[in-house]
């Protein structure tokens, strides 16, 4: 019985100095170990834009690929109301719908969620938009499709696949898309 009583005796001691220890800071002259700061951004795609139908990014929204070609985002209540550069590329805004005419804004990341002017037709390019002339033709990788885009519409690697995929679709189909390749678009 002695012993047991010693022995729950020296568990609480044990008990209560840990308790104690746990809860007693380090003096202010212990070094402290310092982190590095990490920034982390999200992957973006340069030349590539995001679309809202509403303020602050919100409403449909839409994500398009880098292209040199004209585009008509929406009309009327489908009219974007945010539009957000991905970084490292820029987009004009133009009077008419078929980006001829007069250039109305010139939007470079982050872009703008709310305000933005009317307008018909966009296009969108890789660099800086620094200069006064923006009406020059997209870098020749976007026209011949980008890699980072494996296997979407216009992309090195789905005009390799062309005639697969016609063979397939005048087969109708029959074994699917499934298992063609892993983590590609078609």
């Amino acid at each position: 019985m002695l012993f047991t009583i010693r022995f729950s005796f020296c568990a609480f001691l044990i008990t209560l100095f840990l308790c104690v220890l746990q809860t007693t800071a380090l003096p202010s002259f212990w070094p402290r170990r310092s982190f590095p700061q990490l920034k982390l951004r999200k992957r973006t795609l340069a030349g590539a834009v995001y679309i809202c139908t509403d303020f602050n990014f919100r409403g449909d929204c839409a994500w398009q690929a880098p292209s040199s070609d004209c585009r008509i985002p929406g009309t009327g209540d489908e009219a974007p109301l945010s539009i957000g550069p991905d970084p490292g590329g820029f987009c004009v805004l133009y009077e008419k719908s078929t980006c001829e005419g007069r250039e109305i804004i010139t939007l470079k990341f982050p872009g703008m969620d709310w305000a933005i002017p009317s307008f018909g037709g966009m296009k969108c390019f890789v660099g800086d938009g620094a200069g006064q002339n923006f009406t020059a033709e997209a870098p020749i990788e976007l026209v011949n499709g980008d890699p980072r885009l494996d296997g979407g519409a216009g992309s090195i690697k789905n005009r390799q696949l062309k005639d697969v995929l016609e063979a397939m679709e005048k087969d109708g189909f029959s074994e699917g898309l499934i298992g063609l390749e892993k983590k590609t678009y078609y």
